[in-house]
């Protein structure tokens, strides 16, 4: 799993020393390794729940109902098989990027009729015969790169949260948890100080809606 941002990034925003936390941090790499073990990965659960989606390259099958109409929304999702076998989803499976096989009703269908937009795929000249989870596609969705912005706000909220353990005097004993990954991390990244206004605005750009017009 890639980060969304570097541990230099987030020491750099918060300005925040490993000393400044007493006895917890014995050393400037272990508290760095914290940073990017634990940290950093819970921030970029933090962005994936508030947009829906994460920024990886996934790859693997989608499971749909079908719409009876042209276009398919990946945003209605089913469930998805990206190796550990079919489960309903905890974010969505979008941008799509590409869509390498389609199965309707158990027909496998020319792959080049379909066309992807991001959180719709279109079968072109045709349509989704409706059902239940009768439609499968494989194919990749995601990011190959983590956007800038999405860097930035991650190592924002690493940044916040180091500040607002600080200003909490969260030490030694209430961070514990936190060190081993329990619930209390969600407390601190939850507070308004650690996700603001602003970030909060370059996030919402990449939440997606639908939209149940026409032919979609």
């Amino acid at each position: 799993m890639a980060l969304y941002c570097g541990t230099f990034d987030v020491v750099l925003f918060s300005q925040v020393a490993y000393t400044q936390f007493g006895a917890v941090f014995p050393d400037e790499p272990t508290y760095t390794d914290w940073i990017g073990g634990t940290l950093i990965p819970k921030a970029m659960d933090m962005v994936d729940n508030y947009v829906g989606h994460n920024f990886q390259l996934n790859n693997g099958s989608i499971r749909l109902d079908g719409s009876g109409k042209e276009g398919l929304h990946i945003t209605r999702i089913g469930l998805v098989d990206v190796g550990a076998g079919w489960v309903v989803p905890r974010l969505m499976p979008v941008p799509m990027m590409t869509v390498t096989a389609v199965t309707i009703d158990s027909v496998a269908k020319t792959a080049t009729d379909f066309q992807r937009y991001d959180e719709i795929v279109t079968y072109e000249n045709n349509c989704f015969a409706s059902g239940r989870q009768n439609v499968d596609l494989v194919g990749t969705w995601g990011y190959l790169e983590v956007p800038h912005d999405i860097q930035y706000v991650t190592a924002q909220v690493c940044a916040h949260a180091l500040t607002e353990m600080i200003r909490l005097r969260m030490l030694p004993d209430i961070i514990t948890p936190i060190l081993e990954g329990g619930g209390s991390d969600y407390a601190i990244l939850s507070s308004p100080k650690v996700l603001t206004k602003n970030e909060k605005e370059i996030l919402d750009r990449y939440r997606f809606r639908e939209y149940g017009v026409g032919k979609y």
